[in-house]
């Protein structure tokens, strides 16, 4: 009966910003972020020898962290920020017993609301960042969408992790460990696994498919990833029935 209330109250959609997102504070947090970004871009564009450059098989770190890492580390930061309170006040115990499926939808929905407009606001960025090397063409659209999959992995990440471990230090740990390792390593130790495919130029240094491969493996694991974490969260409530 409380299920029942519960789906038909739809709480998820009409309070939202009164029970996860109290005044929309991290909605226009992640906006200030990304407006910070974006006049960052527009006071330092990428190059304008850019492709030159990696198809010399430079490696452009300055150029090309920003989007690699920095960005996508922000993006994970605002997911450990919206859901600190689930395992800090053990918020998540109720979620998931009242959560009637075997995918916790409450909780993705919300990872994935933050997750899709820092990817917006990225993709957004990323247009102006290298608006001398291509604009509004397809090359721009190619230069600016490589990134997504370092945000949605690296978010996927530090959800899964602190899910599995119901501790928000945890998920973080790990999630800075796998970046700071990537990035002294310049991507050889996780290799296929790197989100630092492009300031250490897969493309262009190794081949066009070990890049393609790359990008399609850590889309794939952020899937994985993403999937467990919600999946996981249950096991609170199956405890809970007993």
């Amino acid at each position: 009966m409380l299920t029942s209330i519960f789906k038909k109250d739809k709480v998820l959609y009409t309070h939202f910003f009164k029970i996860y997102d109290v005044k929309g504070r991290k909605m226009k947090l992640s906006g200030i972020v990304l407006f910070v970004l974006f006049i960052w871009t527009m006071i330092n564009p990428a190059p304008s020898d850019y492709m030159a450059s990696i198809k010399a098989k430079y490696m452009l770190h300055s150029t090309d962290n920003v989007f690699d890492y920095t960005v996508p580390l922000i993006s994970a930061f605002m997911i450990c920020l919206v859901f600190f309170n689930n395992y800090k006040n053990k918020t998540h115990e109720f979620l998931s017993f009242y959560n009637p499926y075997h995918f916790n939808y409450l909780v993705f929905y919300r990872w994935f609301m933050y997750v899709s407009i820092f990817s917006a606001g990225a993709f957004i960025c990323s247009i102006f960042y290298y608006r001398h090397v291509a604009f509004m063409d397809g090359t721009s659209l190619l230069l600016s969408i490589r990134f997504l999959p370092n945000i949605f992995f690296l978010s996927a990440l530090i959800l899964c992790i602190t899910a599995l471990t119901k501790n928000n230090y945890t998920g973080l740990f790990v999630m800075l460990s796998y970046c700071i390792v990537d990035l002294l390593s310049g991507g050889r130790l996780f290799k296929i696994f790197s989100i630092g495919a492009h300031a250490n130029n897969f493309y262009y240094s190794i081949s066009p498919v070990y890049y393609i491969v790359n990008r399609i493996v850590i889309t794939l694991i952020g899937t994985v990833l993403i999937y467990v974490g919600c999946k996981k969260s249950l096991s609170v409530r199956f405890k809970w029935k007993r």
